[in-house]
This record gives C-alpha cells, structure tokens and sequence, in this order.
C-alpha cells in the first residue's frame, strides 16, 4: 500500500494545533461569548417558518418517530430532548442551535490550520459563526446541527487522509451516515465525496486505484449501515425507507415532469445562483476555477487543492440540486415568483470553505509564473466579472428570503452596499488577475468583514423582530389557558391564513390539532363547522350560524365549545386498502399517503350498512385544479347536498342529510375532472377531481341535532 504524500495530506502538528493556556482561555472566551450573544439574541423570540418549524416541533417532541414523514430521525431524536425543558422547549432548542453552530469552529479552525496562519485559521473559524448562516439559530430546523456535521465531514476529509485508507473510509462514512439522519440533503454529498475520495487517492501516489475503490465502498457501505440501522433503531420500520413520505412524494411528482419542462425554469434559478456566489465569493470562485482548469500532476496536488477540490464538489453538487429542485416548484399552479426564489439554504453551508480557499493564497498565491498561461486567468476573472456586471441588472428580480438565503439578503445589489460590495469584487479580481496576493487580502480584510457586518445587522433586526406578540401567539396563548391539555387535540382553528394558523397550532402544541382554512372575511357555513371536535377557534372575522355561542371573543380571535354528540356507525381511512364502512368503491383510484384520488365525473362509494333516516358525514377532502372553485355535488338516493373544499390542506366538511332508511351507497359528482398532464404537463392521464382522506358515518342524536 502506498504512503500517503507528507505535503498533501499529512496533518498539522499538535503545537500548531494546541494554544498555550493563556491563549487557549481568551479563545475559550471569545466563542463563550459569541455564544452568550447567540443564545440572549434568540431567548424568548416567537415561531416565524411556518409550516417548517410546527412539522419539526410536531415530528419530534408530539409523536412517535416512525410517524414521521421525514427521515430525520437523528435530529428529531435530539430535539425531543427540549421536551424537559416544559413550556420553555422553544427557547432550548435555541440554545443547542447555538450550541450546534460553535461547536463547528473548531473544525472550521482544524482545516484552516492547513494551509493558513493561526491567527488566520482563528479569524475566520470565528468569521463562520458569526456568519449570516447563524440566523438559523433563530428557528426550529436542523439547518445549524447539518452545519455542524458538514463540518465534521469537511474536517475529515481534509485533514485525517494521513490515516490509512480503511481508517480514513471509515470516519468519512460514519459521518455521512449520521449526516443523513440530521437532514436527508446528505445524500446529494455522496457523489462529491465519492470523486474526492477518487482524487485523494490520486494524490496519494501510484498504484491509486484500487484503495479508491475500496474507501468510496468502504464509507458508501458504513453510512448505509448506519442510516437504516440508526432509522430503525429510532423508527422501527418506517426507519428504513430512503427519503421518507414527504420527499419521496416530492421525487415522484418531479419525476412526473418532463425534461423541456424543467429546462427554462432551471437555468433561470442557475442563472441567479451563479450571480450570488459571484456577488458572495468572487476571489473564492475564481481561484477554484482555476485550479480546476490547471493541468495538475501529483507532485502539485497539495493541502491547497484538497480544499478546491473538495469546495468545488460540494459547491458543484449542492447548486445544481438547488436549481434542479427550484425548477421542479414551478408550475401552473406555483406562486409567480417561485421560479425566482433563491434557495441558498441547501448550499450556503460550503461558503466559509471557500473563504478558507482565499486564505489558502495568503502565504501561498495561486498565481503561477508570468509565462505559465496568463490567458487562463484572465478568462476566467473575466467570467466571474461578467457575472458581477450582471448582478446589477438581474440578480434584483428575484425573491430574496431571508431564511432562504440570509447571505444575500442583506443587502440589494442595486443598492448602496450591493454595489460597493460588488465593486470591491470588480478589484479583487483585478488583482488576482495580476497575480497580486493584496487580492486575497482585499477579499479577507474588506468585503469579508463587511458582508459579515452587515449580516449581523441584518439577523440582530430579525431576531428583535421576532419578540413581537402576533394574533397567532395570542390566540395559542388563550387556547392553552382555556383548553384542557387533555383537549386540546380535538380542537380545529379556522382562519383565511395558513401560516397564522399553523403559528397557533405551535402554542397550541397539540399534535393532533386542526387546520380550517375559510375566505377572506366569509361566515362559516353550517356544514363547515367541525362539529365532531369539541373546540374552534376562529382567527379573525368570520362569524358563525346563531346558534353556536362562543365562550371567548374579541376583536381578534374567538373560541367555541362544540358539543354535539352522536352515534358512530362506522369510519373509512382512504389511505389504505378499503375497510370499515366503505366496503367498495367505483371511481376512485389506487391508495397513496393521504388517501385517494377520483378519477371520473363520479364516485361511488358502497357501504356496509344501510345508512339511518337522519345522517351525518364528516368528510375529510382536498380538490384538484379549478375543481375549488366549483361546487362538489353529494347524493344519498334521492336526497343531495353541495359543497366546497380547497385544493390544500385538506377540510373536512359535515354533512346532515335525511334519507329513506334503506340507502347502502353515497354518490359524490365531480364537477371538472381534469388530468395533471392537461394542467401540471406530466404524464399523468388521470381524470382528478377530489381526493378523500376519510369519511365517517354517524346518527346524529336528537338533542344534537343543529
């Protein structure tokens, strides 16, 4: 087996790496510190990503792990640990977010001390948490915990390749495997680690081949073992599926799309990205770039281009599932700018690697001797440059976030600070164009420390922001000091807003309670109100029929205790194989996750029992296309009803209805049947027009009776 090159990859020395006890307290001070600041910023702030925080909140601490519809299981683990934390839960998962986020310095510092200074290498490991990527300390997500793992993965693969490859493979899949179960974005890892594994061996010596074989199988077999054997352990069998409920139902209706269709939308959002990095890491971009370029043989593949190597892959890899997933949001039915949303979050965790990359050329510049193709690095400072021109012009037409993207959101590039950060990118690619290293020093000493400034004023407002009492926080309040823990599950909340609604349902902390999605400013209809719960709450204006009193109101929001019993005759889960009440069915097609899809005018639904003379149906519904806007007609022999229910989230709707004693089906016309090859361009020839999640059938007692 062949040595692993001293200059490439062999680690730094321990009194490189270890401070003197003086110098070890200040640092053990400076990131307390940094990390007091973080944990006071985020103390006592409201919920703000609806619906990312309720499901992360509700997935972890509300319900059993293999309920779970992503497969976080590792994350969602952790965080169900602020259960002890009672009421304040919120404000502990901020303090391991926080936690999370310092805990990468080190390993941010471990690399750095590869190829710069330690005054260097300390600087920047400080410059990382005090990145506008802290801001996810802010929220419940796993985004700070993936930080703190890429890190590890990073540290790794950059600074343990000296370990003998078997060793190495393994540390390097075990990572990974824990990786995958913090965020499922991991796996878009494997083929950039994969390749650096390729080359790592490459550099290493002769005779590379058949040790890159072996540690790329090595460590893909390891984070298998431990993603499904780590899954299972947590979530029983629902712990072993690959991307889990949500994602794979994101995979399917992508893979639904065809390719012309994703092509537009996906240059467009590629187009925009490559002007934020241009904007965010010029120096970075270009120096990368190069080295790529460059014909390189073994004896130049040092510690430097281990780290280009191993940003670009991972850069290269992230961003192009970035625009590839942007492209799959945009649709007939998507918000107009959804194509133009910059989801920096699935990559932004690689930039302090690249600034690193710029730290790289301090002491060591990546300029070649002046007859050594010039024309190479002048081409490429003039791509980059032309990305920076376009970004005056461009880059302010698409939706900035800032949880999307809190690295570009702090500033616009047609403003003052864009385009003063956009000119000091102009000169350091000059510079380095002329191979000076004050480049990198421009890049490190200036536009660094100004992006980071301004981020930090940027998340500092935010998070003072997110202090502020809403009619959401209120209303939670209210529900958890009038409804009993034990109630608070069969309680719905009605309202024209989603994410106000779903920021209640976060107080209200119960994970079984509803949502009611009603027009703007509209009366609750009769056969609207959820009867079969025993609490609403309505946000805003929307009165009900006289005859439901509320026991709280004012101006904002207003709660009702529902009392109506009544007989349960039977119940239908649409998600599985039919049972229960319904024991068949015509015009419905197959069973998926929520339930089932129409396909057809009509369905009918046969049942077990003839149904009473006076019934009632709780029916849980969704439609498809403009089947919203349309009237759903309901038929029980010869008596009918019609109602309305939107495209998402699903409503359950009641229905009261006399019949003749003796029906045993139910017939529901849909108004529009409509394939989503006619509306979304798939291959889905289906003929939607409802989808039912369940029913339940039940004799209305008569002192209950609206």
């Amino acid at each position: 087996m062949n040595a692993p090159r001293p200059d490439a990859l062999a680690p730094t020395t321990r009194s490189a790496l270890v401070p003197r006890s003086g110098r070890q307290l200040a640092i053990l001070v400076l990131f307390a510190a940094i990390a007091a600041y973080l944990v006071l910023r985020t103390w006592g702030t409201q919920p703000q990503i609806m619906a990312d925080e309720w499901y992360y909140s509700k997935l972890s601490r509300l319900q059993d792990l293999g309920a779970s519809m992503l497969p976080s299981y590792l994350y969602l683990w952790i965080a169900r640990g602020s259960n002890a934390c009672g009421t304040r839960f919120y404000d502990c998962v901020h303090v391991a977010n926080v936690l999370f986020m310092v805990a990468s310095a080190p390993f941010i510092y471990g690399i750095a001390r590869q190829v710069a200074r330690p005054g260097v290498a300390l600087a920047l490991a400080v410059a990382a948490t005090l990145a506008p990527l802290n801001l996810y300390t802010t929220y419940f997500m796993p985004e700070t915990a993936y930080f703190l793992g890429f890190c590890i993965l990073s540290w790794v693969a950059l600074t343990r390749g000296h370990w003998h490859w078997t060793r190495w493979s393994l540390a390097l899949g075990v990572v990974l495997g824990l990786l995958s179960l913090v965020k499922v974005h991991a796996l878009f890892l494997i083929p950039p680690l994969v390749l650096f594994i390729a080359y790592a061996r490459w550099a290493a010596g002769p005779r590379w081949l058949p040790s890159a074989v072996g540690a790329a199988a090595l460590a893909l077999g390891v984070a298998a073992a431990l993603k499904f054997g780590i899954g299972w352990l947590l979530a029983g069998k629902d712990g072993l599926q690959l991307l889990g409920s949500f994602y794979q139902a994101n995979a399917n209706s992508a893979g639904n799309r065809s390719l012309a269709s994703l092509l537009g939308p996906a240059l467009v959002s590629a187009r925009g990205h490559l002007m934020v990095l241009a904007v965010l890491v010029p120096l970075p971009l270009a120096v990368t770039l190069h080295s790529l370029l460059r014909l390189r043989g073994h004896a130049q593949a040092g510690k430097a281009e281990l780290l280009q190597v191993w940003a670009l892959l991972v850069l290269g890899a992230t961003v192009c599932v970035t625009f590839l997933f942007t492209a799959t949001l945009v649709n007939p039915g998507a918000p107009a700018d959804e194509g133009l949303r910059l989801h920096m979050r699935y990559y932004n965790f690689v930039l302090p690697l690249l600034w690193l990359v710029a730290a790289a050329t301090l002491d060591r510049p990546d300029a070649p001797a002046p007859a050594a193709r010039p024309a190479l690095r002048w081409a490429i400072a003039a791509v980059v440059a032309a990305l920076l021109v376009l970004a005056l012009a461009w880059l302010p037409a698409y939706a900035f976030n800032a949880v999307d993207g809190p690295d570009i959101f702090m500033f616009k590039p047609d403003g003052w600070r864009g385009r003063t950060i956009i000119a000091l990118g102009l000169a350091t690619l000059l510079l380095w164009a002329l191979g000076k290293r004050l480049a990198a020093r421009l890049f490190l000493l200036v536009v660094l420390p100004l992006n980071l400034l301004a981020g930090l004023s940027m998340s500092h407002k935010i998070t003072l922001h997110n202090h502020i009492e809403t009619t959401a926080d209120r209303a939670g309040a209210l529900v958890r000091a009038r409804v009993p823990a034990a109630e608070r599950g069969q309680l719905t909340v009605a309202g024209t807003d989603a994410v106000e609604i779903i920021r209640t349902q976060f107080h209200i902390d119960d994970a079984n309670s509803q949502l009611m999605l009603v027009p703007d400013n509209a009366p609750i209809a009769e056969y609207e109100v959820p009867t079969h719960q025993k609490w609403l709450l309505v946000l805003r204006h929307h009165p009900l029929p006289a005859t439901y009193k509320p026991v709280f109101a004012n101006e904002e929001f207003s709660l009702y205790r529902l009392a109506l019993p009544e007989r349960r005759i039977g119940a239908t889960d649409f998600s599985k194989p039919l049972a229960g009440i319904v024991t068949g069915a015509e015009g419905l097609s197959k069973e998926e996750s929520f339930g089932r899809w129409s396909e057809g005018p009509r369905v009918v639904l046969h049942l077990a029992t003839a149904l009473p003379p006076r019934v009632r149906l709780r029916i849980r519904a969704s439609s498809y296309a403009d089947n919203a806007d349309k009237p759903f007609t309901l038929r029980i022999g010869g008596a009918s009803a019609t109602f309305r229910v939107p495209n998402h989230p699903m409503k359950e709707i009641l229905l009261t209805m006399d019949t003749d004693g003796a029906q045993r089906s139910i017939v529901i016309e849909v108004p529009h049947p409509v394939s989503p090859k006619e509306v979304d361009h798939t291959d889905d020839t289906r003929l939607l027009g409802i989808a039912l999640g369940g029913i339940v059938v039940a004799e209305p007692l008569p002192e209950s009776s609206p």
